[in-house]
């Protein structure tokens, strides 16, 4: 059974995506796993308190979002885990491609570059990960694939 793996961040500009994402898991019978990845290592003058605080209301926050897409996904027959990381973007998708064995990779990309994720860094992440764990990867915009990036 081909496993997806999909990081989105909830919300309303992720619903297409997560949309496309359940039919395609529909669609090629395949386990789908949603991932909600948060980094508070954005502020060094945060004390060690507030960085507490606010990873508990990140991953607070995570777990409801990704609820809300698991709920999609049952809406459609598919049932979806749900992943609450904090860390390192690429670090915690490296690791969870590796922990469950994902054998397809699904990224939203920003409709606007001024976003935290550009589609630049996007395209050169899904390439290397692409090969490095001889994984497909689809690039997302609006629920639309802007590109897939094969293994070979």
């Amino acid at each position: 059974m081909t496993t997806i793996l999909s990081p989105t961040r909830g919300g309303e500009p992720s619903y297409q995506n997560q949309d496309k994402v359940i039919a395609i898991a529909k669609e090629r019978d395949a386990k789908l796993i949603f991932l909600y990845v948060s980094d508070v290592q954005f502020d060094h003058e945060l004390t060690e308190d507030t960085l507490t605080n606010v990873s508990a209301e990140l991953e607070d926050l995570g777990q409801f979002l990704l609820s809300m897409a698991q709920e999609r996904a049952a809406l459609e027959g598919i049932q979806a885990d749900a992943l609450v990381k904090s860390g390192n973007f690429r670090e915690v998708l490296e690791s969870a491609i590796q922990d469950n064995q994902v054998d397809m990779l699904i990224l939203g990309s920003p409709e606007q570059e001024s976003a935290v994720t550009t589609s630049v860094f996007l395209k050169d992440l899904s390439t290397n990960l692409a090969h490095k764990y001889s994984l497909e990867v689809i690039l997302l915009r609006a629920g639309d694939v802007l590109e897939t990036f094969s293994p070979s």
